[in-house]
């Protein structure tokens, strides 16, 4: 959220409205997703499945905002991406509920979750600050094409490699 800030207002002429705006619609999409589509998903592919397809539109939609500035294609893929995570997230728990052995490994593990993502809301701001800074400031080659993209597209490289880890479970 933070770093998105910083890209909103500097490279997509964000103010506070429209990064407001874009952070509801993003957590309402988000939320939608998982009352209405998630259980679907579930259903007819599985939790494995239904948590790479999750993993899948993360890294399409938050490597696809980045690279692709022009409206409303920037907010689709930005959606796509609020919609990924709302899969992948809820995925990841089923996931974790359903093989746990017993109520007390299941509410450990489930709380190592919890402490995993908090622990990743104090490190990455400071990361992917970084990056967005050494990308929007002292960029060559294809960051030159597209500054301030470096944190989101690590992150969806690396969602994408690691989209069909979950099939091989």
């Amino acid at each position: 959220v933070s770093t998105y800030c910083l890209f909103g207002s500097r490279f997509m002429g964000y103010g506070q409205p429209q990064l407001s705006a874009t952070f509801s619609s993003g957590a309402g999409v988000a939320v939608l997703t998982q009352l209405l589509l998630f259980p679907r998903l579930v259903n007819s592919l599985g939790e494995y499945r239904t948590c790479s397809l999750g993993l899948l539109g993360v890294g399409l939609g938050l490597g696809g905002c980045q690279l692709l500035r022009l409206q409303p294609f920037h907010t689709a893929l930005y959606l796509l991406n609020r919609i990924g995570a709302g899969v992948a997230d809820t995925s990841v728990a089923t996931i974790v509920a359903l093989t746990s052995r017993g109520r007390e490994a299941r509410a450990r593990n489930l709380a190592l979750i919890q402490s995993t993502r908090a622990g990743a809301r104090i490190v990455t701001p400071v990361l992917s600050g970084g990056l967005f800074d050494v990308s929007s400031n002292h960029s060559r080659g294809i960051f030159a094409a597209v500054p301030g993209s470096l944190p989101y597209l690590i992150v969806s490289t690396m969602l994408l490699t690691f989209a069909p880890l979950p099939l091989a479970l």
